[in-house]
């Protein structure tokens, strides 16, 4: 059982979380001035008011540890310490982007600093994320995988199946489901039979679940730190 014991995170660590979410929240609006003025073609979507999922776990996680994400990607990819240049740049297609303006918004990948990608397929870098984590295990090494994902992600065969393979291997990664309550225009209690679209599932699996305010800096900090730390082998 993962410990999240509502203890103080102390003041230097509360700082750090809040400089990180800062930055994303700077730069994401960045990025959304950017799209006005026709600098960033196609779409981009934003994490504005998520920051402290992505900054819980950037602040938490270690050099070597994996992140997948979907194609709300820009605060995850930058909360491993991507370069602000290197995504919006990516963004905008220039040769100075993560890869050099050919993925854009949707596929943001920095290998070196972890960021497995972010992904445009709902629910496809599920059982990718279980790759990494199953290598760590085989490897005897301590890395961890962080996989986040929306809910309308839970109504997808791979979540299933990722989930058991997961289970079944005992594998070194932490699911992260942030439920934003919508699924693109769709309330996912309109096509969801249970109220917590991923926590609820869990239990299927005899997987753990823990059910966190994401815009709950502390609460945030302390489960990333938590989670990573029982995951780490």
């Amino acid at each position: 059982m993962v410990d999240i014991t509502n203890d103080d995170i102390g003041e230097s660590n509360r700082l750090a979380l809040w400089e990180m979410m800062l930055k994303l929240r700077l730069v994401e609006k960045k990025a959304y001035d950017l799209f006005l003025q026709n600098l960033i073609k196609g779409t981009s979507h934003l994490a504005l008011g998520q920051e402290a999922i992505a900054g819980a776990f950037g602040v938490s996680l270690q050099e070597g540890d994996y992140t997948f994400c979907t194609y709300r990607g820009h605060a995850h990819t930058l909360a491993r310490g991507s370069s602000i240049e290197g995504v919006l740049g990516e963004l905008m297609g220039r040769q100075c982007g993560l890869m050099k303006g050919k993925g854009g918004s949707m596929h943001l990948t920095d290998v070196d600093k972890g960021v497995m990608g972010s992904y445009a397929i709902i629910g496809a870098h599920l059982t990718i994320a279980n790759g990494t984590a199953l290598a760590s295990k085989y490897n005897k090494t301590k890395e961890v995988s962080v996989c986040f994902f929306g809910d309308g992600t839970t109504n997808i065969g791979a979540f299933h199946e990722a989930l058991n393979m997961a289970q079944i291997w005992k594998l070194p990664i932490v699911f992260v489901c942030e439920n934003n309550l919508y699924m693109e225009y769709t309330p996912i209690g309109e096509v969801t039979a249970v109220e917590n679209p991923a926590a609820d599932r869990a239990s299927a699996y005899n997987m753990e679940k823990i059910i966190v305010d994401g815009n709950d800096a502390d609460e945030m900090y302390r489960t990333a730190q938590a989670l990573s730390k029982s995951k780490r082998r």
